[in-house]
């Protein structure tokens, strides 16, 4: 039985609205939160086995043993320019900023052959947008894809359903993307 959701994030003040936001569909779950690698390997290994890690937003590598422990899987949201898919873009690549993205909710596994994209959106930014407001519409869209896998996170499913399994060479469709 799921009964623990480990929340890795950014930053700590995005803790608290996920959470609430997961309770909604699962009251009796109980909440561990960690900001770095250092934060995960300090979580008891009995709780692993009945626990869910959702990495939202957080550029933190999850230790092999730690995937290997959890019982109902990990999960991950992050975006990134699709001319990069998957990747940062390299700081001298371009002078130009991406005016494309992809919100992405992935599986985690050690082994990449297994891992499978479950939630997929793009995101268009208009020209002339600054900086900032550009990383608040990718960012807004993100959260919003976590919220309408939010039911999914906090349920017994122990393996969300692929929008593009494991090892397929299937190109996502515009239809996929939205």
């Amino acid at each position: 039985m799921l009964k623990t959701i480990i929340l890795l994030t950014d930053t700590v003040q995005q803790q608290q609205p996920l959470a609430n936001l997961l309770r909604e569909h699962n009251r009796d779950l109980a909440f561990c939160s960690a900001l770095r690698a250092s934060d995960l390997s300090a979580i008891e290994a009995d709780v692993l086995s009945e626990a869910r890690l959702v990495s939202f937003a957080a550029d933190v590598a999850v230790p092999e043993k730690f995937l290997l422990r959890l019982g109902y899987g990990a999960y991950k949201f992050y975006a990134a320019p699709t001319q990069y898919p998957g990747l940062p873009p390299a700081p001298d690549d371009s002078d130009e900023d991406p005016r494309c993205y992809s919100v992405i909710a992935q599986s985690m596994t050690i082994w990449p052959d297994f891992k499978k994209v479950v939630g997929l959106e793009t995101v268009t930014i208009p020209d002339g947008t600054v900086p900032a407001e550009r990383e608040r519409l990718v960012f807004s869209r993100l959260a919003h894809l976590f919220w309408q896998m939010s039911g999914m996170i906090a349920g017994e499913t122990t393996d969300m359903p692929a929008i593009i399994g494991a090892g397929e060479s299937q190109r996502p469709t515009l239809a996929m993307m939205n």
